[in-house]
């Protein structure tokens, strides 16, 4: 599995962030029951319907996580130059790419031992805590998660996923800065388009 996959099929199908106080320990705790419920959904896949299980499972992690931030990062200094249609454009088709890379795959952690750390980290006077959580798949390697939050509203949402301290913005941002150097930011939306199905 490639790592762009890994990093959206963890990330995406075990957590999501939704706070009511913007406190380490309050974080700890929701991101927990978070994991329980999507984990939750996933193993109702037993026997079923799996596409409407990952669709269910999509629907509520989704509004947790800021795939427009997301994207302005794994774009990197040309996102500032992009036109707001651009920018919306590429939102768009990253969003549609990572929910496509790891609907495939998200199944597979259905029974997955999800152990959050009550260690969070607090970053910019409290404006950032970053989630730490250990996921083991059936059979699998323990790896090491990391998902960078930040306020919202009454809530936190995740902007960065991080395995083994490779994030997934990163990841994305290397593969994109090629695309953009050789096509410019049209060129990528194109490109991301074709990897969607798009016309």
């Amino acid at each position: 599995m490639k790592k762009s996959s890994l990093f959206t099929a963890l990330g995406m199908a075990v957590l999501s962030i939704n706070l009511a106080v913007a406190a380490p320990a309050d974080a700890v705790n929701q991101v927990r029951n978070n994991a329980t419920q999507v984990l939750s959904i996933l193993k109702n896949a037993n026997g079923g319907n799996d596409a409407a299980v990952r669709r269910q499972a999509e629907n509520y992690a989704l509004p947790y996580f800021d795939f427009q931030r997301m994207t302005a990062l794994a774009v990197g200094n040309p996102w500032r130059e992009a036109t707001a249609t651009q920018k919306q454009a590429l939102s768009k088709e990253f969003q549609t790419l990572l929910i496509r890379t790891y609907s495939g795959t998200m199944l597979k952690f259905k029974n997955a031992k999800v152990v959050v750390k009550d260690n969070p980290v607090v970053n910019r006077s409290g404006k950032e805590i970053v989630v730490r959580a250990e996921v083991t798949p059936p059979g699998g390697k323990t790896v090491n998660m990391d998902f960078t939050t930040y306020q919202n509203g009454s809530k936190y949402r995740a902007y960065n996923v991080a395995i083994e301290g490779a994030s997934l913005v990163t990841v994305y941002r290397n593969q994109f800065g090629e695309t953009i150097k050789s096509k410019g930011i049209d060129g990528l939306i194109a490109e991301l388009k074709s990897k969607n199905g798009g016309q």
